[in-house]
């Protein structure tokens, strides 16, 4: 086994706010900003088709890589994929909410995976794409974070507690197993 835990990440995004009556459509937020959202309305939305998700249905992503490998998939820099702002939840309690392990295979090698279940699908080319490293798992559909027996918030600066406990919503403020402030971690490895 790689980890017990997997790890969501969050990035920056143009668009309007998950809360309703929003008008703005051009808003941007930040990866902590889209933390925020995420914490205060108890879910991750699934992606849809539009990118790396494959299918008619929508996939929360994750990725099992180590705490200590998190470096590796996000940064402060913006060629970056990801952020230092995400959860992390334990790999247990995600299979029991529908969570698997991604299937890597070819494009053209695909066909036989029913097309609801094509969310699960990461194409793989030898020598030309390759996402392996990123041992990927998907949920179908939304994740509702107060089904999972606890969650760890991930962050990049000790400072910025206060602000992630302010939204979160209700049902969550006894799911949170604790805050990693990734400045800190990723000294440490």
């Amino acid at each position: 086994m790689f980890t017990n835990s997997l790890v969501h990440l969050t990035r920056e995004r143009t668009g309007s706010p998950l809360q309703e009556n929003a008008s703005d459509n051009d808003q941007e937020y930040s990866a902590l900003d889209v933390l925020c959202e995420i914490l205060n309305s108890g879910k991750i939305l699934g992606s849809n088709n539009k990118g790396y998700v494959k299918g008619t249905e929508t996939a929360v992503c994750f990725t099992e890589c180590p705490l200590s490998s998190v470096k590796l998939f996000a940064s402060n820099e913006d060629e970056a994929k990801y952020r230092y702002y995400g959860i992390a939840i334990s790999k247990g309690a995600a299979f029991d909410n529908g969570a698997r392990p991604v299937i890597y295979l070819p494009d053209n090698e695909g066909a036989w995976i029913p097309e609801i279940q094509r969310w699960r699908q990461v194409r793989f080319e030898y020598g030309v794409v390759d996402w392996t490293f990123e041992r990927e798992w998907r949920k179908k559909g939304d994740l509702v974070l107060k089904q999972l027996p606890g969650i760890y918030i991930i962050h990049w600066n000790p400072n910025e507690k206060k602000q992630l406990e302010k939204a979160l919503h209700k049902d969550l403020k006894k799911k949170i197993r604790g805050y990693l402030p990734m400045e800190h971690l990723n000294q440490m490895f």
